[in-house]
């Protein structure tokens, strides 16, 4: 399929439902009509390329535009990695918990086993709550501060201080491999705990666990590959215009 501005945007999402995610993370509300991606996004005030970019990788899978998605403002790819943050924290993570909590509650003779898979889910979501404030709180403000200081005459003094003792690489020192853990998970659920008798709930607890796991990895292609070595040119023309 070939994705073009002109195209009706119920029409790309017709044609992929996954594509939702996208819409939904970038908070474009449906009810298209017959608009196209073009005035959608117009409407919207969402980077027309930006998004094409986005869901042509989505949609393909083959085709990943790094280096082109690195020459849109950073601010694009924060805001649709902390939607995709709360996505996670509002919907995934609590979705996965009540059914476990659900299936111990249906299948008492399994009890032993769901009370391990919470545990183990339970301790993820510590790591994986941390992960996010990590970001949230650290490595996303100073990711916009420092594209929206480049842009000025003179940087704010408080932040030119901060980046003297500070790169994005400290942020992959820090930077856990939630994704990795949740693969861990997984092995544990498949491998060791026999499922109770009501195997169907069992099942979708995994397809889940699995769906949240396909999710992350694009999450960390986007930071690994587009957020980090972007950041890592800002801060490079950071110090060439602003030097100590």
């Amino acid at each position: 399929m070939h994705i073009h501005p002109n195209m009706k945007m119920s029409d790309l999402v017709q044609s992929d439902f996954e594509l939702l995610a996208v819409l939904q993370r970038l908070k474009i509300p449906f009810g298209f009509k017959d608009k196209t991606i073009q005035t959608v996004c117009k409407e919207q005030g969402i980077d027309l390329h930006f998004f094409l970019n986005l869901v042509k990788w989505f949609h393909e899978r083959d085709f990943f535009p790094g280096e082109t998605l690195m020459n849109h403002p950073v601010k694009w790819l924060v805001k649709y990695l902390r939607s995709t943050h709360s996505c996670y924290v509002d919907y995934y993570i609590p979705r996965i918990e009540n059914e476990i909590v659900q299936m111990e509650s249906f299948d008492h003779s399994a009890g032993h086993n769901m009370q391990l898979m919470l545990k183990f889910f339970r301790e993820y979501i510590t790591e994986f709550s941390s992960h996010i404030q990590l970001e949230e709180e650290k490595i996303f403000p100073y990711i916009l501060r420092l594209e929206e200081n480049l842009a000025k005459e003179a940087p704010d003094q408080d932040f030119w201080e901060k980046i003297q003792g500070y790169t994005i690489k400290d942020f992959l020192d820090e930077h856990s491999d939630i994704e990795e853990k949740l693969v861990d998970l997984r092995n544990i659920l498949l491998k060791y705990l026999a499922p109770p008798s009501d195997n169907c709930i069992f099942t979708n607890v995994l397809v889940e666990i699995f769906r949240l796991g396909n999710d992350l990895n694009d999450h960390t292609i986007l930071e690994e590959n587009v957020l980090i070595p972007q950041v890592l040119k800002l801060e490079e023309e950071f110090k060439k215009k602003f030097p100590g």
